[in-house]
């Protein structure tokens, strides 16, 4: 019993042995997301795996290796027919492109092996299997481990707290005593009670409840907001007006339930305190288990953040505290340390910005959530934009981008765009050359307002005149266009001009506004350039990612370029989910400028038409 009792430690991991769900749950992540020529055309990737799958297979139980024999073999075969299937099946990109039956018998078989893994009677097999195990004393080689990682994961499968269902295992063999109850009344239950008894409690289904999560972040959003099943609060305000007999709001009596014995998400009472929470959010996660619910919170509302902070910029709150609430109580608290970054200190300019952020971008994704589950495609694409955007964001502004993070923008934009085209089942080559067609009416648009800026920039004896150019160029509420305001203003902006070298390039620069001769000539120089920085890129990514020459010079002259492919795929297929439109039509998409411009119509002509017909400003 003492064997068995021990077995079930989970605090000293003694194996490199993956358990067979974690390896199966790899491979199935290969096939939908790993693209590229190191993944699956690689001979020693897929040598890899096989070895984990040969290594995971051979430490099961005999209870449990029999169980899933069937299901274990096909997954086997469909691995072995996948690897020999050759280069042309290898090389298909992921997503719905994968059409070869090689992909689909691999999927099918390793959604099956999982399937039968998290079954009653798997889970009750490699119990068997580690009670077998703990009781053969002749065994010297740790093989309780490997049984007891895979237990544990199967408990996980299944939608349970893992480490509270071993806590409650232990309960019942150490101490003979039901693991809901506190009491010692069980010490002289038998062995072979405890062991059936815990046969039953293993098998302990799920229970399915509606669960809701509270979060509280340190840094402070200044956003009162619900859209979808997301809700943001103030809980400088929010917390004492938990409190019954003051102003109601939604959740308020959830709310008092959690902060009314003073230890949750506290708020300073006076000035010179500091509180421990200074943004509240509250996610619904609706009827669920409660396994994981901090993580899936947190990730839906992390979401929202990054995607607002990837399109306006601010900083980044920092969870600190949690509270599960399940079926209407709170069940479940936890806190969380937090750090001080290379950010400003007390930077309430960057809250501001924060704040501007989600109210602008956080509705419309919180309510497309709650429609619907963010593709994992999508999701993937988020969460390594977060990772380029990093070195870069105002959190880490005290802190200067070094080399690598400037050099990691090329593969990172990469496989940002490489996620996008799986998610809009499209070849990365077709969407890389979609994006490349976009660069140059982009680039155009993008100097225009360098070249505008250049003008402000010199301010000019003319201050009164400098200033009104710069209070419309930087209004919230423009006048008109501001392509139009460059075109009407042009002799103004040039009137301010004292970069005498660049004088040429802006005067040329405004005159394309309104000589589509100039604009397509200006246009005919960006797709040269964008087919040469294209080439580029593509010969730096495969340098960066295998070790070949790549001087920092040309890393740095390619960036806005491979930050342009990444960010407008990013921004696309973001929009696209929200509306609920096709991705690939959407990607494949002109704007009405683009086509009117193409076809011959000037800047100036089209916006006049528009502002004409639709009135400014344009009707949302």
């Amino acid at each position: 019993m003492k064997s068995l009792v021990s077995s079930l430690d989970l605090r000293h991991p003694s194996t490199t042995i993956l358990p067979l769900t974690a390896v199966a749950e790899e491979i199935l992540r290969w096939v939908e997301l790993a693209s590229g020529v190191d993944a699956w055309k690689k001979t020693a990737n897929r040598n890899s795996l096989d070895q984990d799958i040969a290594q995971s297979a051979g430490a099961l139980g005999v209870h449990l290796g029999s169980h899933i024999a069937n299901e274990l073999a096909a997954f086997q075969a469909s691995f072995a027919a996948l690897s020999l299937s050759g280069t042309a099946v290898l090389s298909q990109p992921p997503g719905a492109s994968r059409v070869a039956p090689q992909w689909v018998a691999m999927l099918t078989a390793t959604q099956n092996l999982l399937t039968a893994l998290k079954s009653d009677d798997a889970v009750i097999a490699s119990w068997d299997d580690l009670v077998a195990v703990a009781q053969n004393r002749a065994l010297e080689g740790r093989e309780y481990r490997p049984i007891a990682d895979l237990l544990t994961d199967q408990l996980r499968h299944r939608g349970l707290e893992a480490e509270s269902m071993v806590r409650g295992l232990v309960s019942i063999m150490a101490f003979g005593r039901d693991p809901e109850e506190m009491s010692f009344d069980g010490a002289d239950t038998s062995y072979t009670d405890r062991l059936e008894q815990a046969r039953a409690y293993v098998v302990t289904p799920a229970t399915i409840e509606p669960v809701t999560v509270w979060l509280g972040y340190k840094g402070r959003v200044g956003v009162e907001m619900t859209a979808g099943r997301v809700s943001f609060y103030e809980p400088l305000w929010a917390i004492p007006n938990a409190q019954p007999g003051r102003q109601e709001f939604d959740h308020k009596e959830e709310l008092w339930d959690i902060v009314k014995d003073g230890f949750s998400f506290r708020v300073p009472e006076l000035a010179d305190e500091k509180g421990d929470v200074e943004t509240l959010v509250r996610v619904d996660l609706g009827s669920t288990t409660a396994a994981g619910a901090v993580e899936r919170a947190s990730a839906i509302v992390d979401i929202i953040i990054n995607v607002a902070l990837h399109r306006s910029g601010g900083i980044r709150p920092q969870l600190t505290e949690h509270v599960v609430v399940r079926s209407g109580v709170p069940s479940s608290f936890g806190h969380s340390a937090v750090w001080d970054r290379t950010g400003f200190p007390d930077d309430t300019y960057g809250a501001g910005m924060t704040s501007d952020a989600i109210n602008a971008h956080g509705p419309r994704i919180a309510n497309a959530l709650a429609q619907q589950q963010l593709p994992r495609f999508l999701a993937a694409a988020i969460e390594v934009q977060t990772t380029l955007d990093l070195p870069f964001s105002r959190d880490m502004a005290l802190r200067k981008p070094s080399e690598a993070d400037i050099s990691s923008v090329i593969p990172l934009s990469d496989r940002i765009v490489q996620h996008i085209a799986a998610h809009a089942a499209m070849d990365p080559n077709d969407l890389f050359q979609l994006l490349g067609e976009k660069w140059a009416h982009a680039r155009w648009l993008s100097d225009l307002e360098v070249a505008a800026r250049m003008c402000l920039l010199g301010g000019g004896v003319d201050h009164a005149l400098h200033h009104s150019l710069t209070v419309e160029w930087h209004s919230s509420h423009p006048k008109q266009p501001w392509i139009l305001f460059l075109d009407d203003r042009r002799d103004d902006f040039l009137s301010l001009c004292r970069l005498e070298h660049e004088r040429a390039w802006i005067q040329r620069m405004f005159d394309s506004i309104s000589n589509h001769a100039k604009y397509s000539a200006l246009i005919s120089e960006y797709e040269d350039e964008g087919a040469v920085l294209e080439a580029r890129r593509r010969r730096l990514r495969n340098a960066l990612v295998h070790g070949n020459p790549a001087a920092f010079t040309v890393v740095e002259s390619v960036r806005s370029f491979a930050e342009f492919t990444s960010g407008t795929a990013l921004y696309i297929a973001l929009e696209s989910f929200v509306e609920m439109t096709d991705p690939q039509n959407a990607l494949a998409e002109r704007t009405d400028e683009f086509i009117a411009l193409q076809g011959g119509t000037t800047a100036a002509i089209y916006w006049r038409e528009r502002v004409k017909n639709e009135g400014w400003p344009f009707p949302a």
